[in-house]
C-alpha cells in the first residue's frame, strides 16, 4: 500500500525557546529552530521516523522553496513538488516552562484552483494507494475546487484520509474519505456543541453509517474514541510531562495508517496511533516522535472494546 500525502498550505515552523517569558518586558532566547512543516509534512515526517516509505506532494513558495525542499531532502522525505508565487508561511511559536505555547501565524503565497490540476497530474494514484489530505485550505484556492480534486483522486481506486477543519460534515460525507480524524475541538464545531469522549460515540457511530469507515476522534489527555468498520473503542493514554504539542495531530494519523499498512490487529492500530501521537508529545518543535519512544509508549496504551 502506498501513502501519498498532500501539502497545499506548507509552513516553516520557527520554535523559539525561553527560560521565562515577560509581556510588555525585553525577552531573550535560548534555543532558536526551524523547519519545513505543514500538516502533510509533519505527517511525512513522523511516518519516515518509524520507517514507513511514502511520498510527499506539497506546494512551495518560489522566494524559499529551495530551502523548504532542502529541509525535506536532510530529513529523509521523498516529495514531489508545484511551484506558486511568492513566500511560503511561517509560524512562530514561543515556549517557557511557565507559560502556555503562544503561536503566531504569518500568511504566505496565494495561489488558484490551477496549482490542483498540476498536483494531481503529479500523483501516481490506484486502488493500492493511500491519500491524506491535511491542514486547512489556503487563501486563493476554492473549497469546491479542493473537493473536485479529492473526487478525482477518489475516482481512480485511491482512499483518502481527511484532517481538516475547512469542511462541514455534509461536505466530508460527500467526499466518503476511508478515515477522518476531528480532534475535540473540531468535532464540537461540526456538530455545534461542546462534545466529551463519551458523548463522542454515538456520533461517531452515526457518521460511520453514513460511509466513512474509520471515525477517530481525539481528545488530548483523555485519549481517543474510534468507531468505525472495527467497532468501538476507547483509547486510553497515560499522563507524561507534554513537551511540545506541535505536530500532535499529525503524527497520530501516521500512527494509524502504519498500523494500517503493516497489517496489525484493529485494536493495535489503534494503540500505535495514540503511541504516535503521544510520543510527539515528547519531542521539542515540529521534530517528528522517535521510534523507542513509540515503541515504549505503545506498551502502555489501553484500547478498550
Amino acid at each position: 500500500m502506498k501513502i501519498i500525502t498532500l501539502t497545499l498550505n506548507p509552513a516553516f515552523d520557527v520554535h523559539c525557546m525561553m527560560n521565562r517569558l515577560e509581556l510588555y518586558k525585553e525577552n531573550y532566547g535560548t534555543q532558536l529552530t526551524r523547519q519545513a512543516a505543514g500538516k502533510g509534512i509533519n505527517l511525512s515526517r513522523a511516518l519516515v521516523s518509524y520507517g514507513v516509505e511514502n511520498t510527499a506532494i506539497t506546494v512551495v513558495g518560489t522566494e524559499n522553496g529551495e530551502e523548504f525542499l532542502k529541509d525535506l531532502e536532510e530529513a529523509g522525505i521523498s516529495y514531489l513538488s508545484v511551484e506558486a508565487q511568492g513566500r511560503i508561511r511561517e509560524n512562530l511559536t514561543v515556549h517557557s516552562p511557565d507559560t502556555p505555547e503562544t503561536r503566531i501565524s504569518f500568511e504566505g503565497f496565494q495561489t488558484d484552483d490551477g496549482i490542483l490540476h498540476q498536483m494531481k497530474n503529479l500523483m501516481p494514484c490506484d486502488a493500492d494507494t493511500i491519500v491524506t489530505f491535511t491542514g486547512r485550505i489556503p487563501m486563493g484556492i476554492s473549497k469546491q475546487g479542493v473537493i473536485s480534486f479529492l473526487k478525482e483522486i477518489k475516482e481512480t481506486g485511491a482512499k483518502l484520509v481527511i484532517d481538516c477543519n475547512s469542511f462541514t460534515m455534509d461536505e466530508l460525507l460527500s467526499l466518503q474519505p476511508m478515515m477522518i480524524k476531528p480532534n475535540q475541538q473540531e468535532i464540537s464545531q461540526l456538530v455545534g456543541k461542546e462534545l466529551e469522549p463519551e458523548q463522542a460515540f454515538e456520533l461517531a457511530k452515526q457518521i460511520c453509517e453514513k460511509g466513512i469507515d474509520h471515525v477517530l476522534i481525539s481528545f488530548g489527555g483523555k485519549g481517543m474514541v474510534y468507531s468505525g468498520i472495527w467497532g468501538q473503542y476507547r483509547i486510553l493514554v497515560p499522563e507524561e510531562e507534554i513537551v511540545s504539542t506541535v505536530g500532535a495531530g499529525d503524527s497520530t494519523v501516521a500512527g494509524f495508517l502504519a498500523g494500517l499498512v503493516s497489517e496489525f490487529p484493529p485494536c493495535d492500530v489503534l494503540r500505535l496511533s495514540a503511541a504516535f501521537g503521544s510520543a510527539a508529545c515528547l519531542t521539542p518543535g515540529t521534530n517528528p516522535p522517535v521510534k523507542t519512544e513509540i515503541d515504549n509508549m505503545f506498551t502502555k496504551i489501553r484500547c478498550n472494546y
